[in-house]
């Protein structure tokens, strides 16, 4: 017997189709109170101040708000919460950068059954949309308006800037998907999910593609991490497991805005050839950067090799294969492969 599609079919049912979900949660109109905005301080230990779905023009107010600057919203993971310590880290380290920083709080609509959470950021997005409409009323440039999403946030962020273009006309600048999350997502179109044409310019890092995250490539850019399937471990003979490599994304991301143009990536002709680790020694390589300093021009499927620790990044090493992890660390054919233990 040999295995084949044809044979094994495809994903379906519960947590791939997730049935209904595609229609959009019902909130009422007095439960908007709980949607809310937290701006990030200076420091580790600021005060996070909230605002509700009535205040944004308080928002704008806000001493620690100048749309001068960049601003950055994050949309945290399926049970995350802004202020839990994945988007805290997040908050901190764009304010390093000189950001505006938005930490979306939709925790009272996701903290539910996942399918009734990933119904409701349909709506989330819309009402989120209706937030920063007002925000740029109050001086908000879209232009200088940039979406970041952990799993279920990256495809709240969709739902943020698809109704953003729909309430204002215009696009939101820059979208960055984290592993965006596969199940209920994965077998759906552009119009129900993360895709590039929400924004000016979408770029996506996938860790876990065959797990919590999804393989499609829905950027204009779109890195695979060691293939995208599942990420080494910290301790490399320990297994890093579904969530390990989902929460991945993240800290390559936080890594990447530590450590600009550290993080360098090979392109690849498919996703199957990033997955095989087939896209060394083409002729003429391109390559593209993890971080803020993408090339938006430079589209297409990359493959990015990291090391197991963090900070995870290779550098100019990523880019011969005699230094990939799996290969060179854990190639259990090779006679020293008990050297491991």
């Amino acid at each position: 017997m040999e295995s084949s599609k044809a044979l094994e079919g495809y994903p379906a049912g519960y947590l791939a189709n997730c049935p209904g979900t595609t229609k959009p949660g019902h909130i009422p109109q007095e439960d908007l109170k709980h949607l809310a905005i937290l701006v990030q301080g200076k420091g580790n230990f600021s005060p996070k101040t909230r605002y509700n779905y009535y205040q944004m023009e308080d928002l704008a107010k806000d001493p620690h708000i100048d749309f001068k600057k960049p601003t950055v919203m994050y949309a945290a993971a399926f049970l995350d919460h802004p202020r839990f310590p994945i988007a805290v880290t997040a908050g901190l380290a764009y304010k390093k950068l000189g950001y505006n920083v938005l930490l979306l709080d939709a925790s009272r609509f996701t903290f539910a059954a996942y399918p009734v959470a990933a119904s409701n950021i349909r709506t989330v997005g819309k009402h989120v949309a209706k937030m920063l409409a007002t925000l740029t009323k109050s001086g908000l440039d879209p232009k200088k308006l940039e979406l970041v999403g952990h799993s279920l946030g990256s495809h709240t962020t969709s739902f943020i800037a698809k109704n953003y273009r729909l309430q204002t006309g215009m696009n939101i600048s820059r979208i960055t998907g984290l592993d965006p999350s596969g199940p209920c997502f994965r077998n759906l179109g552009p119009e129900d999910r993360l895709d590039q044409t929400d924004a000016d310019f979408v770029d996506v890092i996938e860790t876990n593609i065959d797990g919590y995250g999804m393989a499609a490539p829905v950027g204009h850019v779109n890195f695979y991490v060691n293939g995208g399937e599942f990420q080494p471990g910290d301790v490399f003979w320990i297994p890093c497991n579904v969530i390990c490599s989902h929460i991945r994304a993240f800290t390559i991301w936080i890594s990447a805005l530590l450590n600009p143009d550290s993080f360098i990536a090979m392109k690849c002709d498919s996703v199957q050839e990033a997955r095989n680790r087939e896209c060394y020694d083409k002729n003429p390589a391109v390559t593209n950067i993890v971080g803020l300093n993408t090339d938006r021009n430079t589209q297409g499927v990359f493959y990015l090799a990291t090391e197991n620790n963090f900070p995870y990044f290779m550098g100019l090493k990523g880019l011969k294969k005699e230094n990939e992890f799996f290969d060179t660390k854990l190639n259990l054919s090779k006679n020293s492969s008990w050297l491991l233990f």
